[in-house]
């Protein structure tokens, strides 16, 4: 994507002066930025999320791409970013808008199909950064995430915000919340599929994402684990053999969790699973399964409701 077309001079607003300029890498790549953002735009639900429990909602001009429903503690924040696009707005709608940053939570924002790489943006002095967890450079499919890359996330927006007392909070927060149920995880010794979507195949995670971390996190065995990469396809006759003890259900805009409850009940053989016939079944919405602010939700609303099944 020829994104200098596009550009014109658009007057930007001048930025919060920092007491030194900060130089971020992100995906292997560096930017330099000579002053604060002030006008930020979000590029999905998870960077969203990580700029609003920093309190930067207004150095935002725009947002894009929800996955599912925004937290009631960030909805009010939330409401007062304008939303550019359903999904990824066209580059000349980011352009209209006089960024200073673009903050992705997939790398298929900066791809080709969509906003264009990231060095193309930098050539036109708009800063970027994706999500560690999302870096497939940093991160291989056959290498299991840790809580790692979403403290790196905190740590580094608040470099480039220079609200770093404020990330430094947050850090220690998340770090506190997600090690207690690692403590005390009472999903030990319980199998678990995870059904994300698909009838006749049914989508599931592998060994190494944000997803498997959710589960390992809370103890689960996923019956999965030893399938490469972040979500893939399995087999029907895996999740059969395997009769796991729990089901999570990914709840989510393209698939809810009563629908596939619903098919799996009202399969003869699905049906017959124990957990289905048991009714263990725990939902999980989609955006606590990335490892991003609502990562500690997911893992302690995960425990709760596995502490609930017994």
């Amino acid at each position: 994507m020829n994104l200098l077309k596009f550009f014109v001079p658009l007057g930007f607003v001048a930025a919060t002066a920092q007491a030194d300029p900060v130089t971020v890498q992100s995906c292997g790549i560096d930017y330099t930025f000579d002053k604060a953002p002030t006008r930020a735009i979000t590029l999905n639900q998870q960077a969203t999320e990580v700029m609003l429990a920093l309190g930067l909602e207004g150095s935002m001009v725009g947002t894009a791409y929800l996955d599912d429903e925004m937290p009631a503690q960030w909805k009010a924040a939330f409401e007062s970013v304008p939303v550019l696009a359903e999904k990824y707005p066209a580059a000349e709608v980011v352009l209209a808008n006089e960024p200073d940053f673009l903050f992705a939570g997939f790398g298929s924002a900066f791809s080709e199909d969509n906003l264009g790489s990231a060095q193309k943006w930098h050539d036109l002095a708009i800063g970027t950064y994706l999500v560690d967890a999302s870096c497939k450079e940093a991160h291989p499919k056959d290498v299991p995430l840790t809580i790692e890359p979403i403290l790196n996330d905190i740590e580094k927006i608040g470099q480039i915000f220079d609200v770093e007392d404020r990330a430094g909070k947050l850090i220690a927060e998340t770090r506190a919340r997600i090690e207690a149920v690692q403590t005390d995880p009472e999903g030990a010794g319980r199998t678990a599929f995870i059904y994300d979507s698909g009838d006749e195949t049914p989508y599931s995670i592998g060994c190494c994402g944000g997803p498997a971390l959710v589960a390992r996190t809370a103890g689960l065995k996923s019956i999965s684990d030893d399938v490469e990469g972040t979500w893939v396809d399995l087999a029907w006759e895996r999740v059969v053999e395997a009769d796991p003890d729990v089901i999570l259900l990914i709840e989510a805009s393209w698939s809810s969790a009563g629908e596939k409850r619903a098919y799996m009940e009202s399969d003869p053989v699905l049906s017959e699973l124990t957990a289905v016939k048991e009714g263990r079944f725990v939902t999980v919405p989609f955006s606590e399964t990335l490892l991003g602010m609502r990562f500690a939700d997911g893992v302690e609303n995960l425990n709760a409701k596995l502490a609930e099944l017994e």
